[in-house]
């Protein structure tokens, strides 16, 4: 068996790496969204500056937009792209329900609403939406949800990537 696999789209090469390089550092959009079952999540968006702080605005008309502000590691590596649009993506196991965090923080948290639970076994998937966003959060198994229900989640901030929204490359 090999070690490095090379991933490609139409015909081109989009990345060639170790399984969990791939899947931990992808070079570009459609690299993320290959690896990984469930694949991970995308929101548009726009990055800006608060004060001294950098944070990430949802494209959102349809109700109120996830705001995250992002940790200093994230905000040096992405500061020149203020005010320009981006994908952020994250991987499902690194949403949480708050109650399932010792640390809801409230500058990496956001009310969305659940369309599907649906109990794994061995973990939870909830299907979520913020109202211009579907995706998927990996949960606890004993963690109980109904269709419908608004819900606190916080995203694992230091696993987050960016995108460039026109070349699709990460950032």
């Amino acid at each position: 068996m090999g070690d490095r696999i090379c991933v490609m789209k139409d015909g081109v090469i989009q990345q060639v790496a170790a399984p969990l390089e791939l899947y931990n550092r992808p070079q570009n959009l459609f690299v993320a969204g290959f690896i990984g079952s469930p694949p991970m999540n995308f929101f548009a968006g726009v990055l800006s500056r608060v004060g001294s702080e950098i944070w990430f605005s949802e494209k959102n008309e349809k109700s109120p937009p996830v705001e995250l502000k992002l940790p200093g590691s994230i905000s040096k590596k992405i500061a020149a792209r203020l005010d320009q649009p981006v994908f952020f993506g994250i991987r499902p196991e690194n949403i949480h329900d708050v109650p399932a965090t010792t640390d809801g923080n409230p500058v990496s948290t956001t009310e969305v609403r659940v369309e599907v639970s649906e109990p794994m076994g061995a973990e939870t998937l909830l299907y979520l939406t913020t109202g211009a966003t579907s995706f998927i959060a990996r949960v606890r198994p004993t963690d109980r949800f109904e269709a419908n229900q608004r819900i606190n989640v916080t995203f694992d901030l230091a696993h987050a990537h960016f995108f460039d929204v026109a070349s699709e490359q990460v950032l």
